[in-house]
């Protein structure tokens, strides 16, 4: 008697295709934040105290492919003030110490006591004017998109290799 026996081995039969998902995905989404993160630094204005450039983060949290995610953030309030403007209302802070302060004297190059009348009359310009947003979030995740897409393509190639091999 000749007989042929098939035996259905592998991530889909075994059940190892979602720990394949997961680590490619993951792997992937930290490949981006470092992308969009990178692309936001280049962007992100130098200012008197690196605060702003400090403050971008990338991480990638959830351990399910339904709690899986992926964000670059700055919770710097300045970060959304630089983003998006700011509207007329109340003064900034301008006082000694404070970042308008010190890139007052720092960017401007205003000396000594002087320093702090600049920033009073800058911040009251603010107060009244409010600012523009630079969309340097919005520009960066622009620049990035072509290294995204092509981070995409390969999470599923490797998916892909590792699903067949």
């Amino acid at each position: 008697m000749i007989s042929v026996e098939i035996e259905a081995k592998g991530p889909l039969i075994d059940g190892s295709w979602e720990d394949i998902v997961f680590s490619e995905t993951e792997s992937a989404l930290e490949d981006i934040g470092r992308i969009v993160e990178r692309a936001w630094l280049r962007r992100a204005p130098v200012g008197a105290t690196g605060v702003l450039r400090g403050s971008i983060v990338s991480e990638v949290s959830g351990n399910s492919l339904d709690t899986l995610r992926g964000r670059v953030f700055s919770d710097s309030p300045h970060a959304q003030a630089v983003e998006f403007g700011r509207r007329p209302g109340k003064l900034p802070p301008w006082s000694e110490g404070s970042p308008l302060h010190k890139w007052v004297e720092q960017k401007l190059g205003v000396p000594g006591e002087r320093s702090l009348s600049v920033s009073f009359l800058i911040a009251r310009a603010i107060a009244r004017r409010g600012t523009s947003g630079q969309g340097i979030f919005t520009k960066a995740l622009n620049d990035s998109q072509g290294a995204i897409d092509e981070r995409v393509v390969l999470l599923g190639a490797r998916i892909t290799e590792r699903l067949s091999g």
